[in-house]
């Protein structure tokens, strides 16, 4: 473990299509965490969270990284609507998905078992 002195506990919750390209490239950079991955979520996409223990001289890579494969993107998401037997195009709206949202807390102690 390259940061034995860990202050911090990350938490990274991020979409998980967007997911994947986020946790290579955190293992190249030696980033290690623990994955908790949700199968359900408000919306049609599900999220992943990353937990991460690390040094406070190491947040600012991990933030450049999480900026770097984490962008929000715009979609058009299908509307549910429900017809009485008529055929009709369904209506779409534009949304904003992806992206990720990153929580830092303090840590007192640290020990790994």
């Amino acid at each position: 473990m390259p940061d034995l002195d860990i202050d911090l506990l990350v938490l990274i919750v991020v979409s998980s299509q967007q997911s994947r390209k986020l946790m290579a490239n955190l293992n190249k950079k030696q980033f290690y965490f623990t994955i908790i991955e949700s199968t359900n979520s408000l919306f049609h996409d599900p999220t992943v969270c990353l937990l991460l223990g690390l040094n406070h001289d190491r947040i600012d890579p991990l933030i450049n990284l999480v900026n770097k494969y984490c962008k929000p993107v715009r979609k058009y998401i299908p509307v549910q609507v429900r017809t009485t037997g008529e055929q009709m195009q369904l209506p779409v709206i534009e949304g904003v998905v992806g992206g990720a949202t990153l929580y830092a807390m303090t840590v007192d102690h640290f020990e790994q078992v």
